[in-house]
């Protein structure tokens, strides 16, 4: 009777049985299960800046720049060249370093055509010197070929994706050469390295006749830009006040002018310190601050004036230093060999310290200390880094030039001091 009735109830009779044994153990139970539980250390704060002692590790990642979206289109004999995906430079296309020349082929009369390739080459030109050239790249690559002369028919556009190579190599050199960019020079005499892309299109004849080729070819050439960016590993201190603070951003070259004959006083020298950024690899287009100091005489000075400058006035020379950048380029092609000089930008300095209100150059010995503060800067467009082939080598140097203006090197003088560095195309950017 008293289950019927708790089954009258909704209740049944088993579930109170449960849930007291539940109730009863539940405590010991869940005690024996659980494991020990201990409360963790707090995560550490992560931040991008970075606290008193730390260091960032400088990077110079390759960016995609929203320039390298330009696009050609060409037509010639029929055929149609289209180049995507490239920088734009002097209404030319241009690449960097190991990209692919990425586009598409079209013709406008496919019967008989039996092949179509693409070529890419890179030769060196001198004035006098037969139009060919010296070949430093070859490269070809197949867009269609049919199996028989009278099998497929032509497609209407065909892709085209070739890149560059990083490096090539000349014969009897055991080393290879990083592909140099494009390049002009046009005196003394004018060199150039110029890159074509041809595309060739191969037909068959309508009548076979004997002793004659089965197939005619018909070429399209354009000129292409080959520009590798090059950016430096670090950027440059802002002035030169910062060395203090970033003393190993700082690097000091020491030179000691002292010729042993002519002056009349073997004991006088020029000590010159110079203080620039250690990175050694500047952006033509920014500012390299520096700092110049001289210890010498006035009576040393006005020495070397008469010694290497017998047709100066050494009262009338005004600067006693100079500093700028200079761009070496030396060419060696087929027996012809010649090298130019650049002057590419002159430093402008600021007199910190000095015993007169102007640089004088008298007869006096007693010892003078002249400083300067000074930035260097590109004055002149420069489109591509210092390179190296078999041919021709590009070298990029500050020089010091005691007493003499900026021109061509004279290593013949003692008054000359060079430092090589190197520029870059493109500016550092902080990607960390």
């Amino acid at each position: 009777m008293g289950i019927k009735l708790l089954s009258i109830m909704g209740i049944h009779p088993f579930s109170l049985q449960v849930s007291h044994i539940s109730s009863a153990h539940m405590e010991t139970f869940s005690v024996q299960l659980l494991p020990e539980y201990t409360p963790s250390k707090p995560a550490p704060d992560y931040s991008s800046k970075l606290l008193p002692g730390e260091k960032c590790i400088q990077r110079s990642p390759r960016l995609i720049q929203r320039g390298d979206n330009a696009s050609f289109t060409y037509r010639q004999r029929g055929m149609t060249l289209k180049l995507m995906d490239c920088r734009e430079e002097d209404r030319h296309p241009s690449y960097g370093l190991g990209s692919t020349i990425r586009g598409e082929v079209a013709l406008d009369n496919r019967r008989r055509v039996v092949a179509v390739a693409a070529k890419l080459e890179g030769r060196i030109y001198l004035s006098g010197q037969p139009s060919k050239g010296v070949t430093i790249i070859s490269k070809e690559r197949t867009l269609w070929e049919s199996s028989t002369l009278n099998g497929q028919t032509c497609p209407s556009i065909m892709p085209l994706s070739m890149s560059f190579p990083t490096s090539y190599r000349e014969r009897g050199q055991d080393r290879p050469f990083r592909l140099p960019p494009s390049f002009e020079l046009p005196k003394p005499q004018r060199v150039a390295i110029v890159y074509t892309l041809q595309i060739i299109v191969t037909k068959s004849r309508n009548v076979p006749m004997i002793g004659k080729k089965l197939s005619r070819e018909a070429y399209m050439s354009i000129h292409i830009r080959y520009r590798p960016r090059v950016r430096p590993s670090r950027p440059v201190p802002d002035s030169f006040s910062e060395m203090k603070q970033s003393p190993e951003d700082w690097m000091e070259d020491v030179w000691i002018t002292k010729p042993t004959v002519g002056t009349g006083n073997d004991a006088s020298s020029a000590r010159c310190h110079l203080f620039f950024p250690s990175v050694r690899v500047f952006t033509a287009s920014e500012k390299i601050p520096f700092h110049l100091r001289l210890e010498t005489s006035p009576v040393f000075l006005h020495s070397l004036a008469k010694l290497f400058l017998p047709h100066e006035n050494p009262s009338e020379i005004k600067e006693v230093l100079n500093v700028f950048i200079l761009r070496q380029t030396t060419v060696n092609i087929q027996g012809t060999s010649f090298s130019h000089d650049q002057v590419l930008g002159r430093g402008q300095m600021t007199l910190q310290s000095s015993p007169t209100s102007k640089v004088l150059i008298s007869e006096s010995e007693e010892p003078v200390t002249w400083s300067w503060n000074g930035n260097l800067q590109c004055e002149v467009p420069v489109l591509n880094t210092g390179f190296n082939t078999g041919q021709i080598s590009t070298s990029d140097y500050i020089v010091l030039s005691l007493l003499l203006p900026p021109g061509q090197l004279r290593p013949d003088l003692s008054l000359q001091r060079v430092i090589p560095i190197r520029l870059a195309t493109e500016p550092w950017v902080d990607r960390s």
